[in-house]
């Protein structure tokens, strides 16, 4: 299949820094309300195949929503996609999804000399503000993992509010190639899928990246601290007396 448009300088970029592997299917919208509900109805009408993830990347959107539901702000500048990523496999470990997709967005923008934390379990950090957030998901039937998924929103040419930064703040510089930031992302997600049978190494990544200034709602600073994540991808909390296990689902 021809791929033209942003669609295919993406691609480009695809292959230059990751290969042939895997055949991307990617969809640019001019403005949506939703990517993640723009992936949804594409697959519906279209299965997703093995060895052939799919993205949808949009310009904007206006009706964007993060954890728990939040509304997402999501304008012109930034890259703001939903992702799907076959598996078909029994042997996925799910419940470190999350912080693989994290520490190889934190490794991605390392190699660019850019100092990030990860704020558990799925927020990509520079110093106090928020440069990238997304949103995981894994897709079953029966006992079979069908595919995961992520919704992502990334800050870089757009304004922000005042938690946020975006990538021009941050290299101090507007000329930044948008379709080379997007490849980077999916490439990002394809090496968390690879890393997936390496648990240790995710969990001992994730940990050194590990932002240790935000507690989970609810829980007061000047009580509990947090501790690290533990072999299972939660994070663990303690006080003076007591420790708690906060889980991503």
């Amino acid at each position: 299949m021809k791929v033209t448009g942003s669609a295919a300088k993406t691609v480009f970029y695809l292959r230059k820094i990751n290969g042939q592997y895997p055949n991307w299917r990617l969809k640019y919208k001019l403005k949506c309300k939703s990517t993640e509900n723009e992936l949804s109805h594409w697959l519906e009408c279209s299965a997703i195949k093995k060895d052939q993830p799919v993205a949808i990347i949009a310009r904007e959107q206006f009706s964007g929503f993060g954890q728990n539901s939040k509304a997402w702000v999501s304008p012109k500048g930034g890259i703001w996609l939903s992702a799907a990523y076959p598996i078909f496999s029994k042997e996925f470990t799910s419940q470190i999804f999350s912080l693989s997709l994290g520490i190889k967005i934190c490794e991605m923008l390392s190699q660019e000399n850019i100092n990030v934390f990860l704020k558990w379990p799925n927020d990509i950090f520079v110093g106090s503000k928020k440069l990238i957030g997304f949103l995981p998901r894994v897709i079953t039937r029966g006992k079979e993992i069908n595919y995961v998924r992520i919704g992502l929103g990334m800050n870089v040419l757009n304004h922000t509010p005042l938690e946020g930064i975006s990538l021009s703040k941050i290299l101090k510089t507007k000329n930044i190639n948008q379709y080379y930031w997007t490849a980077k992302v999916l490439k990002a997600f394809h090496d968390s899928i690879e890393c997936n049978k390496k648990k240790e190494y995710v969990i001992k990544s994730a940990n050194r990246y590990l932002t240790k200034r935000f507690l989970p709602s609810g829980f007061c600073p000047n009580t509990w601290k947090i501790k690290d994540i533990d072999s299972n991808g939660n994070l663990r909390i303690q006080n003076q007396t007591e420790q708690k296990i906060i889980r991503r689902f």
